[in-house]
């Protein structure tokens, strides 16, 4: 069978195209605020199990799901388009019934991410750019759009324009270019913890554009480390708030890594979730969704290989760091609510009790 390999942020996924699928059962959840997704990526990374990761996540009562759609990787050159990959995710997600959380990263955390092979990046003002990058969007929303309910342009942008200031003015206006065209929610990506840990506030007010603002919130100390209390992220989100405004806000990616390696545990995993359903409880109607990434953990291939796509080409030098490189991929292989081979962590059990509650309290 043939494979086609999607780079996406913390995990790659290989997805094979032809698997037997299978079929939902009973209606999903359905709120208008304070919504729960959760990155749904297979066991093992086999995609294989594709079809049961998606039924695991319907058992875990969410709506929403993450996928990237990389605009190079769709549009190979002028008019020349292959939308297989995102044909096959979005076309589960609307089988399944969830909604889908799109992000097409222009801008991929510390770099540039593939375009066309017909552009040269000369900045976010180039009219050509600007012009087949509005095209390739505005394709995007039509063919999904009963799919598509929020479109995020960049991933984590406060990274990359906090080195290269000059192309904040340009990349805000096209977020708000797109806003103005299109029918769903669309913004960019803020990193929190960059933020706060950077001191990059006023940078990060310039980046913000369009209707939301869509957020990344990994709560680490020094060197990837989880040996700070779980409670302290009530100040991120009160970060969240504030750099928002009068805007709605959404977490689009947000987990405790389990690694005893990083200075944690499962169980503090577990406990980290109890505090966010706290604070998503308390803010409901100023939080649009919460995501968690991700459902299961990721095998040491693949979290060497992420760890080594966000460092090459940016900070070369560090890849010869085997420590720091080490705890880079151990952070990103332990963020799942069930382990790498399908069992569930006391993180999963916490997801379902809290699901239970919230929704209850809702009704």
């Amino acid at each position: 069978m043939k494979r086609i390999f999607v780079s996406i942020t913390l995990i790659t996924l290989v997805i094979t195209l032809g698997c037997e699928e299978q079929q939902p059962t009973g209606q999903p959840v359905n709120v208008t605020s304070g919504k729960l997704g959760i990155w749904i990526n297979p066991k093992e990374g086999d995609m294989d199990h594709y079809d049961e990761a998606l039924g695991v996540a319907r058992e875990a009562q969410v709506q929403l799901a993450h996928v990237y759609v990389q605009w190079g990787l769709v549009e190979k050159a002028r008019n020349e388009y292959d939308w297989r990959i995102p044909d096959y995710v979005l076309g589960k997600f609307e089988t399944y019934w969830f909604e889908a959380v799109v992000v097409i990263p222009i801008i991929f955390t510390t770099k540039l991410d593939v375009m066309p092979s017909d552009i040269t990046f000369t900045g976010f003002q180039d009219p050509e750019i600007v012009s087949r990058f509005v095209t390739f969007t505005e394709l995007l929303l039509k063919r999904y759009g009963s799919t598509v309910k929020y479109l995020i342009i960049g991933n984590e942008v406060d990274l990359y324009l906090s080195m290269h200031p000059e192309y904040i003015t340009d990349f805000r206006a096209l977020v708000e270019a797109m806003a103005r065209t299109s029918d769903v929610p669309v913004g960019t990506e803020l990193a929190i913890h960059s933020v706060i840990k950077s001191r990059t506030e006023d940078i990060a007010r310039d980046i913000i554009a369009g209707d939301m603002i869509f957020y990344t919130l990994y709560p680490t100390g020094e060197n990837f480390s989880f040996s700070r209390r779980v409670e302290e992220k009530a100040g991120y989100f009160n970060a969240m708030f504030s750099l928002a405004g009068n805007r709605k806000i959404a977490v689009v990616e947000t987990s405790w890594s389990s690694s005893p390696s990083l200075e944690s545990s499962e169980e503090t995993q577990a406990q980290y979730i109890k505090e966010l359903f706290q604070i998503l409880t308390q803010n409901r109607d100023r939080i649009e969704f919460l995501m968690w990434i991700t459902l299961y953990d990721s095998i040491p291939q693949t979290c060497e290989e992420s760890a080594r796509f966000f460092v090459e080409g940016v900070d070369d030098e560090k890849l010869t760091d085997t420590v720091t490189m080490g705890r880079f991929a151990e952070f990103i292989c332990h963020l799942g609510l069930r382990r790498a081979d399908g069992t569930p962590k006391p993180a999963w059990y916490q997801w379902l009790a809290e699901v239970e509650t919230y929704y209850a309290s809702h009704r």
